[in-house]
């Protein structure tokens, strides 16, 4: 059987982005989302989950900028200091996620994909296992739905092609919609808008139900 949990990133980091997550779960196939508890619109969008009940909430980790450029050069020496820094940030923000939503999050990923850092992931994954909280990469892990450097990636053509070469067992099918509203700083904006069009469309549900695809989130695993 094919079961595909679709993740939408970034929930919290503008009001237009919270909107157009909810809006890809209620009329469309998001499953799950994942919370930036650092984000300026991360109280606005736990409000919003606690009215979709059946969307599954999870932490979406980050880290400043500049500590991120290092520690993705992985043959540079980076001081310890900063490794612990990071390690310490990971659970500061698994407390703040407890304090918005009042429970640990039903799986854990993050911004830029810090879990992955091969001086962090170990430390990470200990302590989803320690805490029975799955991650990303523990199942099979798609990222080809994303408008850069071209939009053609988030396409209702390409979706159904992903769909079509999904393989046996649990996926997850990590995404970006949203809706450009002014407090959205970022790079990726216009593209997050094709994202909810596409994960909204008919043709795409169709498709899902045609290839008899059952859609679950982090607690179905």
């Amino acid at each position: 059987m094919k079961r595909l949990i679709v993740n939408a990133d970034d929930l919290g980091y503008a009001n237009g982005i919270n909107e157009g997550i909810v809006k890809a779960h209620r009329e469309g196939i998001v499953t799950s989302t994942s919370l930036m508890v650092k984000g300026k619109a991360a109280s606005h969008g736990v409000k919003l989950v606690r009215k979709n009940p059946k969307l599954g909430l999870g932490l979406h980790f980050q880290i400043e900028n500049d500590d991120l450029e290092i520690l993705w050069q992985t043959k540079r020496v980076i001081a310890s200091a900063l490794i612990e820094k990071t390690k310490k940030e990971f659970l500061n923000q698994v407390e703040t996620f407890k304090e918005f939503v009042g429970k640990l999050p039903d799986h854990i990923d993050s911004h830029h994909h810090v879990h992955k850092m091969p001086r962090i992931y170990p430390f990470i994954r200990r302590w989803c296992r320690e805490n029975n909280v799955p991650y990303r990469l523990k199942i099979n892990f798609i990222d080809s739905f994303f408008g850069m450097p071209s939009t053609n990636a988030v396409s209702i053509a390409n979706l159904v092609r992903i769909l079509n070469s999904l393989q046996e067992g649990a996926s997850e099918l990590m995404c970006h919609p949203g809706v450009v509203t002014p407090d959205l700083k970022s790079s990726y904006s216009h593209q997050r808008e094709l994202e909810l069009k596409t994960l909204t469309s008919r043709a795409v549900k169709q498709e899902i139900k045609k290839l008899k695809i059952e859609l679950i989130n982090w607690k179905d695993l």
